[in-house]
């Protein structure tokens, strides 16, 4: 497999290696996403009953619950999470128990926040994204590492938003995000190696990934309109904001609306730009469907001296660019198009099958980001 899993103590200043579990691994599958980073991942360890019960919280002990997981390649950390569910499994001739760990974005959701005691971001002026996002990990996030210099900053003035009531900052972050910024940029938010934080816009400057249509499984690429929206109403509670239309969509499409929900609690002023954004999002068909890749990928490495090298696919994260070469022309942009080129949006790699299957998506919206008024989009 190439991968080793290791668990350390909670001690993520200093971190002692409790356990290698290399050799004693089956069944090993983690994700990425956005946002979040590092999201899921599980494995089932083989062991006797005896060093089971050493795992679990009993008799006033604490078990391995929150012990830092590890999976690296060598020296390259691939994922990185704290251990959160343990369960024993018993059958006739094999014991063993089965972990699930989330990526350190659950830490995020471990206190509460409240600008009370904090920052009052409702009164003065230039008060912007990160610096929110920066106070909320400082005051409420321990286990997130103090770095922040990969917090890139944001130019709209979020004055007057009232986070008094208190709420988890992986919820804050999640609708900061939709806020956007003056130029109507796709912002993400995501926990990486060393638990170092990352606050960011959607750039798609260079193909991270590189893949031919021999390495899929089984490819297919479904664009649908069942999500496209040209008309969004910025909705504030129970305030409706001005639509702000996506002409280039309009001349195409017909009209589609939506109501696009954003904090109660933010000002009006970034509310055109959030809206701006979502209609260039959803304006256009989008690639709906995920696609597994069993075969090569490569990416031009440092070693590599600017050529294309084949890399072990566990390498591949959400926030990157995937291009399918064989459907590219040569003289072809690197730009999103939904259908040859990819910003990833999830990933989760099997490592018994080797194969890791790619969420290729733009931001993906729950219900409650939506309201869709007498249109029936589950069909």
């Amino acid at each position: 497999m190439g991968l080793e899993v290791r668990v350390h103590d909670d001690n993520l200043a200093s971190p002692t290696t409790l356990v290698d579990v290399t050799d004693r691994v089956s069944n090993l599958m983690f994700e990425t996403a956005l946002n979040g980073g590092f999201k899921t991942c599980t494995f089932n360890i083989s062991m006797s009953i005896e060093e089971a019960w050493g795992w679990l919280s009993r008799e006033g002990k604490r078990g391995y619950h929150f012990y830092r997981v590890t999976v690296y390649d060598e020296q390259i950390l691939v994922w990185e999470g704290r251990i959160m569910d343990i369960q024993i499994l018993v059958d006739a001739t094999v014991h063993h128990i089965a972990v699930t760990c989330l990526g350190y974005w659950s830490a995020c959701a471990d206190q509460f926040y409240t600008s009370a005691g904090n920052t009052d971001w409702s009164a003065g002026s230039n008060h912007f994204m990160h610096e929110i996002v920066a106070e909320m990990l400082t005051e409420e996030c321990p286990d997130i590492n103090s770095d922040q210099t990969n917090l890139e900053e944001a130019d709209v003035d979020l004055a007057g938003i009232d986070l008094s009531v208190k709420e988890y900052p992986q919820a804050r972050i999640n609708d900061l995000v939709k806020l956007s910024a003056s130029d109507h940029s796709v912002w993400f938010f995501a926990i990486w190696d060393n638990r170092v934080p990352y606050l960011f816009k959607r750039t798609v400057t260079d193909i991270d990934w590189h893949v031919w249509l021999e390495s899929f499984t089984n490819l297919r690429l479904t664009q649908s309109v069942l999500d496209l929206r040209n008309s969004v109403i910025p909705v504030q509670g129970s305030t409706l904001g001005t639509a702000v239309d996506n002409a280039a969509s309009l001349l195409l499409y017909p009209r589609r609306e939506v109501k696009f929900k954003l904090p109660t609690s933010s000002p009006s002023a970034p509310l055109e730009d959030a809206a701006t954004m979502y209609a260039a999002e959803q304006s256009l068909p989008r690639q709906r469907q995920g696609f597994e890749i069993s075969g090569r990928v490569y990416r031009v490495t440092a070693q590599s001296g600017g050529r294309l090298e084949e890399v072990p696919k566990y390498m591949i994260r959400a926030g990157e660019v995937l291009r399918i070469q064989d459907l590219v022309p040569a003289s072809a942009p690197i730009a999103l198009d939904d259908v040859r080129t990819f910003y990833i949006m999830g990933t989760k790699y099997d490592a018994d099958r080797d194969v890791i299957t790619i969420q290729p998506d733009r931001r993906r919206r729950t219900p409650a980001d939506v309201v869709y008024e007498n249109v029936d989009i589950t069909r």
